[in-house]
């Protein structure tokens, strides 16, 4: 079993010098920029030349040609730990001392130099059962000796000390990066066992297999920036070589230590056991190690374990509440409980303001965060590119490795966001939410298994808040619907209302004629009366007229909103449009004081007629000049421009058979991102619900494009005003 062992040993020397070669210059060109990824590759390469040169001095028959291969193995060993102690000083942020790394080169050059001279590291062959090993030169490599074991102490110590070092600008991803090379420097360490055969000792040069798992571990630790624990990592490792020596061991144990027993037994059948052994003992090992594996996490994450699987609990039962509020307090009470982190915070999007505003939070104060995140910010469009969940860290570093300006404005927002990790919540492409998270109160950092669970919780939170939305905008809408039906309601009751109020101002209106006319009789009577009997009858008849006016302009608005509710039973022919203003106007008189608004009629008395039906149109030039009031006295409330007054230009121009209307107004005007719903059924920009039931705009368009064959346009802008556009077919003699 031995003789086959290093039958095949070339080959797996051979195949770990190219695996180490192509799997460090991976590393180099994930950041050319970064030192620390440019001295592991030189590592990596001067590993290679070390495993292929002596790969094919193993090889070779020829003991010159053998030797002359280990000499030039010898550059790489001579190499390795000049080259490993330039990467931890990169590594450990010592680049102002870049000399030392210049004069350990210098000094490595000679060591080679002296590999093909009269002063050779290597002089010969030492012959074992085995094969052949390189003979040294003992003094020279004595010499060499202590500068290898002196480089790899200085590293280690060098990185030690940067472990216990008070953190400042040094992250917690680099105390990782530093913690793995550290277990690979201790790991790589027993690949000097090598060195035993150069002294005549015969031990079998295994210590190889050592230096090829070196540069993958901490490889690894450059690469990834989700990393696992190193106890955990540790851990697998003993695992794995644990359940590995016993699969290879007992194998070898059978074939050299128990070989007589075997064939006194089995006889020239001996071998069999072994071979079999092996077979099975191969087949079940991955079975093995995944067993004991499991166990060992099981106990070193049992609290992590913990939280991701309440948190998978958790986010099966949120789509079940209905109240938005109450669902975001729930997320951040249970992510903070779970986990136990110091805060959270849940930003909502609102369209209205185009802003992520801060909803809810845990652990401290809505006064302690940012109250919004702007739609456009860095963070968000970096949440936008990446659509998975971020780490604090991780930025940092990859603000420190790549430079650039995204990831320095990335990095602040988070830091102003006292933010270790921000999850994305998106329904389809659209980032409805982010949650924000502090640190752990155990100060442990989060997984990729932490990070897996984030995106599932993210994408049933985005879910649980579409459902609350839905059902806050249902309820709008529902009460929306009950508004309009008690309006449409009381429109079906003006008629007969108008009947009842019309009876009553007739009986006061001939009450007060009467009343006066008696006045008069008697005031030509008692013209020879006093001054004062005088004075009360001329008082009693002001009265009267008074009263006589306002019965009279009782009727004329009761005329007037009976022909606003009714269908306009005159159908459809030629509308003044002077008179459509006109009657337009006289209705606003329920709401508006005339006071307030100032309407200007830029258009002549040659203003052709519309066809179409009076009572439609009214309502539509009535809804839009409501709308522009409401608007300016929005603007009036928000702005307090001083002199401020609502303005409304009434404009026309004649066009291909069409009125073009435009009426002009200075309020509020509607923002950017909802003037694509303007015409939508319920969608209101006024004050409050209270204000208006969303449904003016979807009427106008439903008379005029569907009733009147015309068309309606609007163009708004916020702050400054609103452009509404009516074309309106001629009416045709």
């Amino acid at each position: 079993m031995t003789s086959i062992f290093f039958k095949v040993q070339p080959f797996f020397m051979l195949a770990a010098s190219v695996f180490v070669l192509f799997f460090n210059f991976l590393v180099y060109f994930k950041n050319r920029k970064s030192y620390v990824n440019l001295s592991f590759a030189i590592f990596g390469i001067f590993i290679s030349i070390w495993l292929f040169s002596f790969a094919l001095g193993y090889f070779s028959m020829n003991l010159a040609e053998k030797l002359r291969w280990f000499r030039i193995g010898y550059i790489g060993i001579v190499g390795i730990p000049v080259s490993f102690y330039s990467f931890v000083f990169y590594l450990t942020r010592r680049n102002k001392d870049r000399v030392i790394v210049f004069i350990n080169y210098f000094i490595a050059l000679i060591f080679i130099i002296l590999s093909f001279t009269k002063f050779p590291l290597v002089i010969g062959l030492h012959s074992y059962a085995w094969g052949h090993y390189p003979d040294t030169f003992v003094l020279n490599h004595l010499i060499f000796l202590g500068f290898f074991i002196s480089l790899f102490s200085i590293s280690n110590v060098l990185m030690a000390i940067r472990l216990i070092q008070k953190r400042g600008n040094f992250n917690e991803i680099e105390r990782i990066r530093i913690k793995y090379a550290l277990f690979g420097s201790i790991v790589g360490s027993l690949g000097a066992l090598d060195f035993i055969a150069s002294y005549g000792i015969d031990f079998p040069p295994v210590g190889f297999i050592f230096m090829f798992l070196y540069p993958l571990i901490f490889g690894y630790a450059i690469l990834k920036y989700r990393f696992l624990d190193v106890t955990l990592a540790i851990t697998r490792t003993s695992i794995f070589i644990f359940v590995y020596s016993l699969v290879l061991g007992i194998p070898f144990a059978m074939g050299l230590g128990w070989r007589s027993d075997l064939v006194s037994i089995f006889g020239d059948w001996w071998w069999f056991v072994p071979l079999v052994s092996s077979t099975l003992l191969a087949t079940g090992g991955p079975f093995i190690y995944l067993f004991i594996q499991k166990k060992a996490e099981g106990r070193l994450l049992r609290d992590q374990k913990r939280y991701q699987a309440t948190l998978k609990q958790a986010s099966s039962g949120m789509t079940r509440i209905k109240d938005l509020k109450r669902l975001l307090n729930l997320i951040v009470y249970i992510l903070s409980r779970s986990i136990n982190l110091d805060h959270v915070c849940m930003y909502l999007y609102d369209f209205s303001q185009r802003e992520y505003l801060l909803k809810a939070s845990r652990e401290k104060n809505l006064k302690d965060f940012d109250p919004f995140i702007r739609k456009h910010s860095p963070l968000i469009r970096y949440l936008e590119k990446v659509n998975a969940p971020i780490v604090y860290e991780e930025i940092k570093q990859r603000m420190h490795d790549y430079g650039g300006q995204e990831y320095k404005e990335v990095e602040e927002k988070l830091r102003s966001l006292k933010a270790e990790v921000v999850v994305p919540i998106f329904t389809e492409k659209q980032l409805i939410a982010i949650g924000i998270l502090g640190k752990k109160k155990s100060k442990e950092m989060y997984s990729s298994d932490d990070l897996a669970v984030f995106t599932i919780l993210g994408n049933q939170v985005a879910l649980a808040i579409e459902n609350a939305q839905f059902y806050e905008e249902s309820k709008k809408t529902q009460a929306q619907l009950f508004q309009a039906e008690k309006m449409a309601t009381i429109g079906t009751m003006a008629d007969g209302l108008s009947h009842q109020i019309n009876n009553r101002l007739h009986a006061l209106g001939f009450i007060a004629g009467d009343a006066l006319d008696s006045v008069k009789l008697k005031a030509e009577v008692a013209s020879q009366s006093s001054e004062e009997i005088k004075e009360l009858l001329s008082d009693i008849t002001r009265a009267l007229i008074k009263i006589q006016e306002n019965v009279h302009q009782g009727g004329e608005i009761v005329q007037g909103l009976l022909r606003y509710t009714r269908k306009g039973e005159e159908g459809f022919g030629a509308v003044e449009f002077d008179n459509l203003v006109n009657a337009s106007v006289e209705m606003t008189q329920f709401k508006i004081k005339k006071d307030q608004l100032a309407i200007t009629k830029d258009y002549g008395s040659d203003v052709p007629a519309i066809y179409g039906n009076f009572t439609q149109l009214q309502e539509v030039m009535f809804n839009i000049i409501d709308n522009a009031y409401d608007a300016a006295m929005q603007r009036k409330s928000e702005k307090k421009e001083p002199n401020y007054k609502a303005k409304i230009k009434i404009s026309t121009r004649q066009t291909d058979g069409l009125l073009e209307i435009s009426i002009l107004d200075n309020g509020i005007g509607v923002k950017e991102e909802d003037q694509n719903k303007l015409f939508t059924p319920f969608f209101t920009t006024k004050f409050s619900s209270k204000k208006g039931t969303g449904l003016g705009l979807y009427v106008i368009r439903k008379i005029v494009e569907d009733n009147h064959n015309g068309k309606v346009f609007m163009s708004s802008e916020y702050m400054t005003g609103t452009l509404t556009v009516l074309k309106l077919p001629v009416f045709k003699k």
